[in-house]
């Protein structure tokens, strides 16, 4: 069930906004909830994509969080430009693990 809450939206931004959903006959409401929806998804895949990168979360932590399997994950780190935070440690602990 959607909860009402009130934000400010400085007047110039409102005005273009009002403009757009008049020109396209959309909800102003549907929008903005629609826009919200976006902006906070896209903005959580960046935040948790960057604690994975600072180490602070680990792949597969990043993968529940935002319901993506490990190839999701890895396409999304690259088409965001990171890097995996895998250390050369790391890579040392895994070639001992292969004969």
């Amino acid at each position: 069930m959607a909860k009402p809450t009130t934000i400010r939206v400085p007047e110039n931004l409102l005005n273009e906004i009002d403009k757009f959903v008049k020109e396209l006959k959309l909800d102003r409401a549907a929008y903005l909830r629609e826009v919200l929806q976006k902006g906070f998804s896209a903005d959580k895949q960046g935040r948790l994509l960057m604690k994975y990168v600072r180490g602070e979360l680990s792949q597969m932590e990043v993968c529940r969080e935002l319901n993506w399997n490990p190839w999701d994950f890895l396409t999304q780190l690259k088409n965001s430009n990171l890097s995996r935070n895998v250390l050369l440690e790391d890579w040392m602990d895994s070639a001992e693990l292969n004969p």
